[in-house]
């Protein structure tokens, strides 16, 4: 189920990262002369360049700890992509000859694209046939930008040399490809951008918007990651002549990927990914810091599992998201969470049974009046080529209800884990009653 805020609230971090790295670039001179004039600064400046490096180390750490190819890859490509640009930086060649160097325009086309794959091995480990394959081409990638984007490399020289010894007409055809591609990545004819060429500018803007509708559908923390580790690199590609922007931005896109990462870890730890609500992990710590007075709902969709059965556990789950939207509505200032199975809770910290049951009582109500539409099972069977008739007859509507039990803490059962089975009680009772109430 598509969430705005689901949507919206990872994009908080990344976005502040990129602004900050901006606001420390405008404001440079004035804040190196700060640093200048303090003497452990004036110090640290000389680290400043190998920050970059510091913090992928601890990405491709945290990519290995976590079982996360994507996030090892992602890590070396950009270490990569930051010492080849770095290089060509600092190598004492004018403004004008840089922007033109194949090399550099290899690097800016080739890492948003890299990025974009690698958004797609986050839940892969790196010793598996995917990860294993994407390091791989990692590794012919770097070879090859050396040999045919870096001449005047002495693996290139040495390369060529071999090669036009052993294989003269071999070596020509290899070197007609790279002035061919040298051509090809350092036009700057259609855009006419002075600090990226045309094709790593399509390149960008085609990863871009391939993991920009990837992260729309998934609202998954990690791809947003990868798609604002992008945006951050590709800032630092536009800007590298301005002062430290290039190690500022590239900074930027190694904190956002490790910080996401971080992020996701911590979601996965405590929110259900299905219903989206705080799992089993986060009760347990809220439990722990509840007052004297509260009360605790244990709620229970009714024949869920001869619905699961019949309908099929897609629509089951479809079920368990209705319940979890509902429980997003309640009011009371409730916090909900999801038990395990069919099962949620609720707690309402600060109020007694007498003041939560109004609240609970109409989140139930709201819940069966809710409508919830199935495709009929005959109408699943049917062949493809009746797929394209009307088929608003063969739909079905259901009425998903829920039983509650409801219980707050009395004299010799304080603790909270009594009061959910006191809940749980009540709950039984509901069940027995004939279901779709609420007993406390």
């Amino acid at each position: 189920m598509y969430s705005i805020r689901r949507t919206a609230v990872p994009l908080f971090l990344p976005v502040a990262l990129i602004l900050l790295s901006s606001l420390a670039i405008f404001k440079w001179p004035v804040l190196l002369k700060q640093m200048n004039d303090v003497k452990e600064l004036s110090a640290m400046m000389v680290m400043m360049p190998f920050m970059p490096y510091i913090i992928f180390a601890i990405g491709f750490g945290m990519g290995w700890r976590y079982g996360n190819a994507g996030m090892i890859l992602g890590s070396l490509a950009l270490a990569f992509s930051y010492y080849g640009l770095d290089y060509f930086r600092s190598a004492g060649l004018s403004r004008a000859v840089i922007p033109d160097q194949s090399f550099t325009s290899a690097l800016a086309f080739l890492l948003p694209l890299n990025l974009a794959f690698f958004s797609l091995l986050t839940k892969r480990r790196l010793l598996t046939c995917a990860g294993s394959t994407a390091l791989v081409l990692l590794a012919v990638q770097v070879f090859a930008v050396i040999v045919f984007c870096h001449p005047l490399s002495h693996i290139s020289s040495w390369m060529m040399t071999e090669i036009k010894f052993l294989a003269p007409v071999i070596a020509e055809k290899l070197s007609g490809f790279s002035a061919w591609q040298a051509s090809a990545l350092t036009d700057h004819s259609y855009f006419g951008f002075e600090t990226i060429s045309t094709a790593p500018a399509i390149a960008f803007g085609l990863a871009f918007f391939f993991v920009l509708v990837k992260f729309v559908k998934t609202s998954d923390i990690r791809i947003c990651g990868f798609l604002f580790g992008m945006v951050a690199a590709m800032l630092g590609i536009l800007t590298r002549f301005s002062g430290p922007a290039i190690i500022l931005y590239f900074c930027a896109a190694g904190l956002i990927l490790v910080i996401t990462t971080v992020e996701a870890s911590f979601s996965m730890a405590y929110i259900d990914e299905l219903t989206g609500l705080p799992g089993r992990r986060s009760l347990n710590e809220t439990l722990l810091n509840l007052g004297k007075k509260y009360s605790i709902a244990m709620i229970d969709v009714d024949h869920f599992k001869k619905f699961n059965d019949r309908f099929g556990h897609k629509t089951g789950d479809q079920v368990l998201k209705l319940i979890a939207a509902r429980l997003g509505k309640i009011s009371g200032g409730a916090k909900t969470f999801r038990y395990g199975g069919e099962e949620f809770t609720a707690i309402f910290s600060g109020k007694t049974v007498e003041d939560a049951i109004s609240h609970i009582d109409k989140f139930r109500v709201a819940v069966g009046s809710t409508p919830f539409t199935i495709r009929d099972l005959k109408h699943r069977r049917k062949k493809t080529n009746d797929r394209h008739r009307k088929n608003f007859a063969n739909r079905k509507k259901v009425k998903v209800t829920v039983s509650i039990g409801l219980a707050s803490p009395v004299a010799g059962a304080s603790d909270p884990q009594k009061v959910i089975r006191a809940a749980d009680k009540k709950l039984y009772a509901a069940k027995k009653g004939g279901r779709n109430r609420t007993m406390f």
